[in-house]
């Protein structure tokens, strides 16, 4: 089993255990906001620390700006004329009545989250190719990010009054589709390894990543402290910053 492979396996399971712990244990919107916020740091991050750095060598500035811009708004347009994309990262706007109404919106829910999904599964066959330091960095934020998705993810379906095993293995279908990602990612190697348009790639991760971030934030400061927000986002952050000193 390559690395990449067994990443991939781990940052599914670590959404899986997410949705476990959402019926078996549960957790309240105070403890999902500190796990959202923490993985929003780590998804900053993981961005300026390690992707842009390792893009310099190998784009101009512009096209540097260009994707990230790009990998943003793919994130943006799904979230505005779609769904949100991240269950997690807007886990204020599932109230009672989004999940009453959950039925309706399954469909759309499913190809947001998948497109999501889907660049995290990407963005982990990418990282094989890149230092090792890079590489972790990128295999550890997808892994703490996909434990509050996982979570909120489930927890939404439940509120739907879905029952417990089908919330679960729903949930586990949904996030099965960064495996998806992972072998788009493996012949998007094949045919640009190494070159502009792989880091173009990264890049255009590293925007979404961003979105991601800034908009679990910003919606997280909708129902708690900004202190208690940025508390545990400058954590996450910090923990993906101390990777940059750890020998490869």
């Amino acid at each position: 089993m390559s690395l990449s492979l067994l990443q991939n396996l781990i940052a599914f399971l670590s959404a899986t255990v997410g949705a476990v712990v959402a019926f078996a244990i549960g957790v309240s919107h105070k403890q999902l906001c500190a796990l959202i916020s923490f993985a929003a740091g780590t998804l900053f991050a993981t961005t300026f620390f390690h992707i842009i750095p390792e893009a310099f060598h190998a784009l101009p500035i512009f096209a540097i700006v260009l994707a990230l811009v790009s990998g943003y708004l793919l994130f943006y347009l799904i979230s505005r004329y779609l769904f949100h994309v991240c269950p997690a990262c807007a886990a204020s706007h599932f109230d009672e009545q989004t999940a009453s109404a959950f039925k309706s919106i399954a469909l759309l829910l499913g190809i947001a989250l998948g497109i999501h999904c889907v660049m995290d599964g990407i963005a982990i066959a990418l990282g094989g190719e890149l230092e090792e330091k890079v590489d972790r960095s990128i295999f550890l934020t997808i892994t703490i990010h996909k434990f509050p998705e996982g979570l909120a993810l489930c927890a939404l379906l439940l509120k739907a009054a879905m029952g417990k095993v089908k919330a679960l293995l729903v949930t586990m279908a949904f996030e099965s589709s960064t495996f998806l990602g992972w072998i788009l990612g493996l012949f998007w190697l094949k045919g640009f390894q190494e070159g502009g348009w792989f880091y173009l790639m990264l890049v255009h991760v590293g925007g979404g990543f961003i979105y991601l971030a800034f908009h679990a934030v910003l919606n997280e400061s909708k129902e708690h402290p900004s202190r208690y927000i940025i508390f545990f986002f400058l954590i996450g952050a910090g923990l993906i910053g101390l990777t940059s000193f750890l020998p490869d």
